[in-house]
């Protein structure tokens, strides 16, 4: 068996992987729905559109509800590599696909190389769920990479706000996986509703440089999210500030 043969092989039975557990996780989003009322308020998102997310709960689940208002099945999302085991890991890019990390020497290669597909991903009609508050988002800051798939891909950024899911605790990033998604199951059950708010797409401006467009679009999503978080949590909402990048 030559090594080209051989890693074709390996890609193939990899992606076989990913689909099985991909087909699964769609199977529990729509048991989710049944077990919880997943409400849309705003226009259904057209693709290809970059979903630019609130994130306030931890260990929630934020992509489901998005994914079951939207009805994006075949959506994606940037989602972290830093997660601790192999299991975990394989979920998560079975699941969401675009990994990126915080790792300060993975991040230089891994990172570039996602973003790159993951415009190719958005050019060819796709849809990405970006958390623009990043891994760490009881931090309430916002990062730029939502805008910047936008202005690339040259498709609408549509701020998406989730009223009624469980707020996040300080602490429960600390939790393992198993424990903090029971947590979370238990607690958006108790709940017994969300509201997945699709505001108003932000287009970017071809003539505008990256710079410039990425800054102009985050300023409206810092706006958005302010209202969102005004309105759902009576909390100030995350903040932009362009040096984070």
């Amino acid at each position: 068996m030559n090594s080209g043969f051989a890693a074709r092989l390996k890609s193939a039975l990899l992606q076989a992987v990913y689909e099985f557990f991909w087909c699964w996780y769609v199977f529990f989003i729509f048991l989710l729905a049944s077990l919880v009322r997943i409400r849309r308020e705003g226009d259904r998102p057209r693709r290809p559109c970059v979903l630019a997310v609130t994130h306030i709960s931890g260990y929630g689940f934020d992509p489901l509800f998005v994914t079951w208002a939207s009805r994006h099945f075949r959506g994606f999302a940037l989602y972290s590599l830093d997660r601790p085991g192999r299991l975990a890991r394989l979920l998560a890019h079975s699941f969401w696909r675009f990994g990126v990390t915080q790792d300060p020497q993975k991040k230089k290669v891994i990172n570039p190389r996602t973003i790159e597909a993951a415009v190719q991903f958005l050019k060819k009609q796709g849809s990405l769920q970006v958390y623009p508050e990043g891994d760490r988002f009881w931090e309430r800051k916002l990062y730029p990479g939502a805008a910047i798939l936008a202005h690339r891909a040259q498709v609408p950024l549509i701020p998406v706000g989730l009223e009624n899911v469980p707020m996040y605790e300080p602490g429960v990033e600390k939790l393992p996986v198993w424990r903090g998604v029971l947590r979370a199951l238990g607690k958006t059950f108790r709940k017994r509703w969300v509201a997945v708010h699709f505001a108003d797409p932000i287009f970017p401006d071809p003539s505008s440089s990256e710079d410039e467009d990425v800054d102009r679009m985050m300023r409206k999503l810092e706006q958005a999210f302010g209202e969102f978080y005004q309105k759902f949590y009576g909390l100030p909402g995350p903040v932009w500030r362009s040096e984070a990048k």
